[in-house]
């Protein structure tokens, strides 16, 4: 692994696995919402957490499932992480909290959904660079 994807490896962890490992949630009905997101979030980590580790995404391209149909380069690729991602953030602007324990969850969950776009974005960066390279 690179420096560059030891960085990668802690932000990663940091904005998926944070979350559910370590942050102390002031709401049950917050955490819920979170956890109804799960789906949304796991098919972002899968691309991004195979990128860390391998420094590519290049399974994704082979794929011809509900998935990655269609992903054929990494634009096209950060499309559907983009995608899959406003999915994730849609349904935090669905929850109305009712409190301000619900409503500190929040804030904390919009932080949460930030920092996995950003690590999103830095990983989408690695496969570009190593496409860009593959393909000259």
């Amino acid at each position: 692994m690179s420096k560059h994807n030891s960085h990668l490896r802690a932000a990663f962890d940091a904005a998926f696995v944070f979350p559910f490992a370590a942050y102390v949630w002031q709401s049950e009905r917050a955490r819920s919402c979170w956890i109804d997101l799960e789906g949304w979030q796991d098919n972002l980590a899968g691309p991004v957490s195979h990128i860390v580790e391998h420094g590519d995404c290049a399974y994704v391209y082979r794929r011809n499932d509900a998935y990655f149909t269609g992903v054929d380069d990494p634009a096209a690729l950060h499309a559907r992480l983009q995608s899959w991602h406003g999915e994730m953030v849609a349904g935090l602007k669905r929850f109305v909290p009712t409190s301000e324990a619900e409503a500190n969850d929040l804030a904390a969950m919009r932080q949460f959904a930030d920092e996995i776009w950003a690590v999103t974005e830095q990983a989408i960066e690695v496969e570009r660079t190593r496409w860009e390279r593959a393909t000259v």
